[in-house]
């Protein structure tokens, strides 16, 4: 069980890096939007506008430029998450420090949970939700045998 947890934990690191690019350059994209909308070229075609107008760009301006944020600062956390799900994989492995295993799977339900809640619920989601429990659960089944090696037979 310990392999099939470190394997899933890979995939769902695989899915987590191309997910955190995909958030950073998406709150990039959306900063960039909305630094361009308050550009001096906009400006120009504000004093046309009506100020009912001007209040609704305003306020169209600033969601995008936080919520452009938001996405790549979560967009980091899922990057900074590949490396712990691998290095919870490899513990699982070895069979060695069970702390870190269970931090890693919570990082893996973590960054799900915050998916899930930014975008839907998917089939990439089940892979995070079902990895970082087998994690803490074959974690937890440890007990005193956290530096026995795995079993080849």
């Amino acid at each position: 069980m310990k392999v099939a947890a470190g394997v899933i934990l890979i995939i769902a690191a695989v899915f987590n890096l191309f997910a955190g690019l995909a958030y950073l350059g998406g709150g990039a994209a959306t900063s960039g939007f909305s630094d361009a909308m308050n550009s001096s070229m906009m400006q120009e075609h504000r004093s046309q506008m009506t100020d009912e107008q001007k209040a609704e760009m305003d306020k169209a301006s600033d969601a995008m430029g936080s919520g452009g944020m938001g996405l790549m600062i979560f967009g980091v956390f899922l990057l900074v998450s590949v490396g712990i799900l691998i290095a919870g994989a490899v513990f699982l492995f070895t069979a060695k420090k069970a702390q870190f295993i269970m931090a890693a799977g919570g990082v893996a339900i973590l960054a799900e949970v915050i998916g899930i809640m930014i975008t839907s619920f998917g089939i990439t989601n089940v892979v995070g939700l079902v990895g970082g429990a087998l994690a803490i659960y074959c974690a937890k089944s440890m007990g005193g045998n956290a530096n026995a090696p795995i079993e080849t037979v």
